[in-house]
């Protein structure tokens, strides 16, 4: 069992030399294994001269790049455990993760100009290596007792989609098992390029540490848009596109969609998949997209990998290394709460302070996802227990309105949550991205579509036509109670 993740990198990045660690974003640019472990062991050593030690907890406010892989492992190497602060974060809420955790340093990308000035910041260094400073945090606070009896490698917020979010703290023992779970069904190798463009910030620990682990090839593209990432898939002969349902949409909608025959595996998480999405690129690109139970406390458990279009709104079977349960959650006997039970999961919550034992007392997680599974095993979601709303008794997940919605030929995306109400308990309130702007007359005319289509107490009482969804730093829809 590993120590540190620095470790397995190490060993990996000695067996593979000169073989492409990072491709891009740029046409040329290209970092080897044998190169980017000697960047981590340059900015650990100018770390470590700075005054961080193990046990430290170190704060990496940075985009997604190379330099954010070298900055983590580097932390790594120090011994000090990491705590992302997102860059796509509003200032008041990686203040909120400052307040909560005792940070003893920040590598910011010089962006936080002010970010820290209520925590007593001292005067910064240059790392120059990555084109980022390192500050000190005067007066840290004190940490849990049992923080110390763990072997924290990350602590990572939660993204505080239905509820107040959770420091997850994530021991290096715990994060090796679960990417060792996950790739039994991944098959992640050498022979791999992965192209990425999901933060860094929030998928780091079961992505590319697995990726980098196992000896794969990271493509960053030149942005985000579609035509970038179709470019550099067919460029870097990418095998797996691992991306959120946004991106996939795109893709789907991109003129210049091309068979992408190097392509292997085509992964969606964060939040469900549309169905139009799913069938239009599997139509444009020859591949399915395999859509993935991700969940910072657990790993990975389920991959849908089978590479066909049935069943593409599951998230496939439970992985081997896990046991899957369900459970009544009160929605009748078709819809139960999934539990999971397995390697690599959580160690701790930060604060309040909570151990495994005391969230997992019987072994088992309760995730909150609410779903089926169908005779051959294949697990399928239909959205979280916190998500439902209850109208006088009546209870629905907001995922089936924005079906209907977002059926309508003039409705480009829609997010539905529930409003409290005195009379009725709650009510719907829908939020809609228009393809045209209509106003008064295209909300009359949805609520008479959904209600053609829908029970009435599901039809919407309110929408509200906007600009953008309201999501979280990650990318997943809010659905939170207004």
């Amino acid at each position: 069992m590993t120590r540190n993740l620095y470790e397995q990198f190490d060993q990996t990045a000695r067996r593979m030399g000169e073989y492409p660690a990072v491709l891009g974003p740029q046409t040329d640019a290209s970092v080897s294994y044998r190169a980017l472990n000697e960047a981590i062991l340059a900015t650990s050593g100018r770390l470590q001269a700075l005054g961080v030690r193990p046990g430290n907890c170190v704060g990496l406010h940075y985009p997604s790049s190379v330099h954010y892989i070298i900055g983590n492992y580097a932390i790594w190497h120090c011994g000090a455990c990491v705590v992302p602060l997102p860059v796509e974060l509003a200032t008041e809420e990686k203040r909120h993760i400052c307040r909560c955790l005792a940070l003893d340093y920040v590598i910011s990308d010089k962006s936080c100009s002010g970010l820290l000035e209520p925590f007593g910041r001292t005067e910064a260094s240059d790392l120059a290596a990555l084109g980022a400073e390192i500050i000190p945090i005067r007066g840290a606070a004190h940490r849990p007792a049992g923080f110390h009896a763990i072997n924290s490698a990350f602590i990572r917020y939660t993204s505080g989609t239905t509820g107040a979010s959770k420091g997850v703290v994530l021991s290096h023992e715990s994060i090796f098992e679960r990417i060792c779970a996950a790739n039994e069904a991944l098959c992640i190798g050498p022979e791999d390029r992965v192209l990425w463009v999901l933060s860094m910030s929030y998928h780091f620990t079961v992505s590319i540490v697995s990726y980098l682990t196992f000896g794969a090839t990271i493509v960053l593209p030149a942005n985000h848009f579609a035509a970038a990432i179709v470019d550099a898939i067919c460029r870097h002969r990418a095998t797996l596109l691992y991306a959120s349902p946004m991106h996939y949409a795109l893709l789907a909608d991109c003129a210049q969609a091309t068979r992408l025959p190097s392509l292997r595996l085509a992964i969606s998480t964060t939040s469900s998949l549309d169905g139009r999405v799913a069938w239009k690129f599997a139509e444009r690109y020859g591949r399915p997209i395999a859509q993935a139970l991700g969940i910072i406390e657990v790993g990975l458990p389920c991959v849908h990998v089978d590479s066909n279009t049935e069943r593409w709104d599951s998230v496939g079977r439970v992985l081997p290394a896990y046991q899957l349960r369900l459970e009544d959650a009160g929605l009748g006997p078709q819809l139960r709460e999934v539990l999971i039970r397995g390697p690599g999961f959580l160690d701790a919550y930060y604060h309040p302070w909570q151990s495994r034992r005391e969230i997992m007392p019987d072994g088992w997680f309760r995730t909150g996802d609410v779903g089926w599974l169908d005779q051959n095993g294949y697990l399928f979601l239909r959205g979280r227990s916190k998500d439902v709303i209850d109208v006088m008794g009546m209870k629905f997940f907001p995922q089936e309105v924005e079906r209907v919605l977002m059926s309508h030929p003039h409705v480009s995306a829609a997010s539905v949550v529930s409003a409290r109400d005195d009379r009725w308990g709650e009510t719907v309130h829908a939020c809609v991205v228009a393809k045209h702007p209509r106003g008064a007359d295209l909300e009359e005319e949805l609520r008479q579509y959904c209600a053609g289509q829908m029970a009435a107490y599901k039809v919407p009482r309110r929408i509200e036509f906007v600009r953008a969804l309201p999501c979280t730093a990650s990318g997943k829809v809010l659905h939170r109670a207004k």
